[in-house]
């Protein structure tokens, strides 16, 4: 198969995160990128040796790019979704896909529409810690697993200027540019608990408030999910925990898994521990990991190579953004709301 040609729209910080994993994956070729950010553009050339585009729309109008990230603020998300599609061409998004589960529809729909494919960066499907709660669950290490907290929790000053321009403009801060907790990480800790639990949902309750960074977006939210089989999970992301809590922590039948929180590259230690009759064992397992995985582009090249599904599909995606604006229904109601409040 000949390599896939990617254009990548947004060359900040997480744009040029993609073009690593973009330059590093066999069957992959980066064509070009673009930022209106004038500093960006030499560095960017110079760095990946390809094209840069002070333009988006000239990025868009590049006949040689199949495929174009989108890792602009999550603001823009929509916009240039549609405007690419509208070039032909096929999308990988960052998350979220949009601000609303609206505009996520809109996108899909005309992607279906002019017969082009589009999928959304959900990589920390691959993480280790991730992994190893899917495992414990699936082999039924600690039992039936009936209760599931999965959190990212910490205090990071860097937060709201994650980004190119730093704290010189600290876009996730700011509700222009689609900031908060719940935009940032909420697609990620959702979209994991729906692959751990399916989409069985009763109930939802959940807050999102700006506490302490901000008051225009949420510094911190978190979600109970009840699930039609009397499960339940939660979901809670903060930038304002100086100690951190668990990244996740299961309870079953026959014991207890805990993983360790804090920043994304200190979840490197899960515990599990089991006790009956009077017996008890624990065991600790080093799962270190980088701070961001790459299997997302790998299974995106096998993917195409051999015709099947894309990693993240669009019913997965739609589901997650659902589930987003009910924690924000719940939010703003004060009260738990039915998974049916939506259609």
């Amino acid at each position: 198969m000949k390599e896939i040609k990617l254009g990548v729209l947004g060359a900040g910080k997480m744009g040029q995160f993609h073009c690593d994993f973009i330059t590093s994956t066999k069957g992959l070729k980066l064509i070009a990128a673009s930022s209106r950010a004038k500093q960006l553009t030499e560095e960017v050339r110079e760095k990946y040796h390809i094209r840069v585009y002070e333009s988006h729309d000239e990025l868009l109008k590049d006949k040689e790019i199949e495929w174009v990230v989108i890792s602009t603020t999550s603001s823009e998300h929509t916009e240039w979704a549609i405007k690419a599609l509208k070039e032909g061409k096929n999308l990988i998004i960052e998350k979220p896909i949009a601000e609303t589960l609206k505009e996520a529809e809109m996108i899909f729909n005309l992607a279906k529409e002019r017969e082009l494919k589009v999928t959304v960066h959900q990589n920390r499907r691959w993480d280790r810690d991730f992994l190893l709660v899917k495992d414990v669950i699936k082999e039924k290490i600690i039992g039936e697993v009936y209760r599931i907290e999965s959190r990212k929790t910490g205090f990071s000053p860097g937060w709201g200027g994650w980004g190119a321009q730093g704290m010189e403009n600290p876009w996730r801060l700011k509700k222009k540019y689609g900031g908060g907790f719940l935009n940032d990480w909420g697609p990620h800790l959702i979209d994991q608990i729906l692959q751990l639990k399916g989409t069985e949902i009763r109930s939802i309750f959940g807050k999102a408030e700006g506490r302490v960074w901000t008051k225009e977006v949420d510094d911190h939210f978190w979600a109970e999910i009840v699930f039609d089989d009397n499960t339940s999970a939660r979901v809670e992301a903060s930038n304002n925990c100086r100690i951190p809590m668990p990244r996740w922590f299961l309870i079953g039948t026959e014991g207890t898994l805990e993983i360790s929180g804090g920043q994304a590259d200190e979840w490197n230690t899960a515990r599990i521990v089991k006790e009956w009759k009077g017996n008890r064992e624990e065991v600790t397992i080093d799962i270190t990991h980088g701070e961001l995985s790459n299997e997302f582009y790998p299974r995106f090249v096998k993917a195409l190579e051999k015709n099947l599904p894309l990693p993240i599909l669009p019913e997965e995606v739609l589901f997650t953004m659902k589930v987003i604006e009910l924690i924000r229904v719940s939010s703003k109601k004060g009260e738990s709301v039915s998974f049916n409040t939506l259609p």
